[in-house]
This record gives C-alpha cells, structure tokens and sequence, in this order.
C-alpha cells in the first residue's frame, strides 16, 4: 500500500514538472545581434549585478539596423565585432567575437 502512494505521489510530481516546463516561454526571451563596440562600456554596479553597461548600433539576423541597450559581466573589446544573444531583460547571455559580418554602424 505505501508503495502505491509513493509511486502515484511520484507520478503526480513528473506530470506537474512537465506542465510547467512546458508552459514556460523558451524562444522569444533572447535575441541575436551582430555588433561592433565603439565606445567602452559603463560600470554598473546593481544589486546582485556588476559589470557593464553599453549602447551600441547593431544589426538584427533581418539585417535591420537598431540601437540597443546591454549589460555584460564582461568588458567587450573596442573596435571588435561580436555576434551576440541579449535576454529581454538586456542581459548579454553570450558573445562570440567574429570577422566575417559588415560593420553594424556602417548600416
């Protein structure tokens, strides 16, 4: 009898942790951007935050040219292009400096 209350509890558990993994959004919280860094980031310091903080031209994978806000836990080089992944919450999740994309603010 106790087994069959911990194994339907266990079941229970697995289906709850399916529906929410399922119903959270994954695609739209982070989008990609090719960009040449031009100014130097800010310092910021924000609770539970410290890094840096830019404004750069970029390009969109539409080949759209926009203006965003970032923050990075790391100093991105000046002068470089980087193609990089930024959440809605203008955190930079991932930058991966590359060679071979037209300069953002040529655009």
């Amino acid at each position: 009898m106790k087994k069959g209350i911990f194994g339907l509890l266990a079941a229970l558990f697995v289906i709850t942790m399916v529906v929410i993994e399922f119903s959270s959004p994954v695609g739209s919280v982070a989008n990609t951007y090719y960009v040449t860094i031009k100014n130097d980031g800010k310092e910021v310091t924000k609770s539970k935050f410290k890094g840096y903080s830019f404004n750069e031209s970029c390009l969109d994978n539409n080949g759209n040219s926009q203006k965003i806000n970032f923050m990075s836990n790391t100093q991105l080089k000046k002068n470089k292009q980087y193609k990089i992944v930024v959440q809605d919450n203008q955190l930079l999740v991932q930058a991966k400096e590359i060679n071979n994309v037209p300069l953002a603010s040529s655009k």
